[in-house]
């Protein structure tokens, strides 16, 4: 549950902070693909699960910036972000089939990222085997969501947010409300593609089609999930992580596959009615 919840609060993270900064940003499953594509690539050419990770940030932000530079001339989001998600999805497998060799899964032997240990807590009778199988991008996605509540209450943060709510307002004020909004997706962008990396480079060490799953649309619902507010996300997410979870685990039993199958997807709906 704690590993299907990592990407889903990376991807909800981003969602939050675009929101926060008053851009509706439909972008986050791309860029959750893109940084999974890109990580393992990056990877499995360099050896270093590190570098992958960082290269990942980088085409994630690259996405965001596309996204404030289409805000600043006014082009629909909307549109321009589902072209997006269809652009990365057909591009990753396109170069996945025409020049590394795989057709539904590329494979470069890149190890994962391994576990954090901790010496004392290891030895715990439950939290000990439940700690040892988490690796750092796991607790990354935690301190981002410390980061960003410590953020909210800045003065920066505040900024932020008064421009979200009423960038003409905000702008009237004095705040630069292009430039918050461009680094806001681009920070965004950052992290959705570290949530895309942490399948990819820190979780399996391969890469498949479609590998994002729709985690990018699940983080966008547990933000609306969480209200958008940095306290309620971890949660948020964590809802959609041990749904998907407990699907898996009911089918060792003599459950039907089609209920199982439904309960992420049912999950998500409870959180859109609600």
């Amino acid at each position: 549950g704690i590993r299907l919840t990592t990407p889903i609060l990376f991807a909800a993270i981003a969602s939050m902070i675009s929101v926060r900064a008053g851009v509706l940003n439909l972008a986050i499953e791309s860029q959750v693909l893109v940084g999974a594509f890109v990580g393992i690539c990056v990877a499995g050419v360099t050896g270093s699960n590190t570098l992958g990770i960082i290269a990942a940030a980088a085409a994630g932000a690259v996405i965001g910036l596309i996204l404030a530079a289409a805000n600043r001339l006014g082009v629909d989001l909307v549109v321009l972000a589902i072209g997006l998600n269809i652009l990365v999805l057909q591009l990753t497998v396109y170069l996945m089939r025409t020049y590394l060799g795989g057709v539904g899964t590329y494979a470069p032997g890149v190890k994962p990222i391994d576990p954090v240990i901790f010496p004392l807590l290891s030895d715990l009778p439950f939290f000990g085997a439940l700690l040892d199988r988490l690796n750092w991008l796991v607790y990354l996605g935690g301190a981002f969501v410390m980061l960003s509540i410590l953020f909210f209450r800045t003065r920066s943060g505040r900024h932020l947010l008064a421009i979200g709510e009423a960038p003409k307002a905000a702008a009237s004020a004095g705040l630069a409300v292009t430039r918050s909004q461009l680094w806001a997706l681009v920070l965004a962008g950052a992290i959705a593609g570290i949530g895309g990396a942490f399948l990819s480079v820190g979780d399996l060490g391969l890469f498949t089609r479609n590998m994002s799953d729709n985690r990018g649309w699940i983080g966008i619902t547990a933000a609306l999930l969480a209200f958008n507010r940095p306290a309620l996300v971890l949660p948020a997410a964590a809802v959609f992580g041990f749904a998907s979870a407990s699907s898996i685990r009911l089918q060792q039993y003599d459950i039907p596959s089609n209920f199982t199958q439904f309960i992420p997807q049912g999950a998500a709906f409870l959180a859109l009615v609600l």
